[in-house]
């Protein structure tokens, strides 16, 4: 009978208790997983500011093409990747415009290829990355962070996320608990800042 509440305990313990991935959301784990198969010979292209882009439109080809098919794909928007504007792809360019709230004209412009950037931005720099590099330069087991996820960009052209830091035990007590404002940056610096 011992043995056997042995084994019984560790077991509800595991039920009752919540497990750390409970929290994730599932959709942007998904996303995480496609956008990061991105093929090494489209990696290049993020390297180039939406600029200096070519604008494509229906007739375009190359490897631009195959890069707006690919994160066509990877954001819900089901494109053959073959590197030729077709009809196909107009259609999914525009539905993404739509979606993105920019003019819906089918051509990938500097306005879609931003959208298009930031798409691939999110997803190699997350906020819970932001979160982790905060919790990790403050070393504050009391500190917990939040972001409205909103991924900003400084004048130049570095991306980062606007975190605020709350103390828990403050929390606890009854107050807001808003001890400061920090950005944290894609490579891993955290500075302290005002609210945004």
């Amino acid at each position: 009978m011992k043995k056997k509440w042995l084994v019984a305990i560790p077991a509800i313990a595991l039920v009752a208790s919540p497990l750390p991935f409970q929290t994730a959301d599932a959709s942007s784990e998904i996303e995480s997983v496609q956008m990061s198969e991105l093929p090494p010979e489209l990696e290049p292209i993020l390297n180039v500011a939406p600029e200096h882009q070519p604008t494509l439109q229906q007739g375009s080809t190359g490897i631009e093409v195959e890069f707006v098919q690919v994160t066509l794909n990877d954001s819900g928007f089901e494109t053959e990747v073959d590197g030729l504007f077709g009809a196909q792809t107009d259609e999914q360019v525009r539905q993404f415009q739509s979606e993105h709230g920019l003019a819906v004209d089918g051509i990938v412009g500097v306005e879609t290829w931003t959208a298009m950037f930031n798409e691939h931005q999110e997803v190699i720099f997350p906020v819970e990355k932001a979160i982790t590099y905060a919790e990790e330069a403050l070393d504050n087991d009391d500190l917990v962070f939040s972001s409205d996820g909103v991924l900003h960009k400084d004048s130049d052209g570095k991306v980062f996320y606007s975190l605020k830091a709350q103390s828990q035990d403050l929390i606890d007590g009854g107050g807001t608990g808003t001890v400061g404002f920090y950005d944290v940056y894609q490579n891993g610096d955290v500075v302290e800042s005002k609210p945004r």
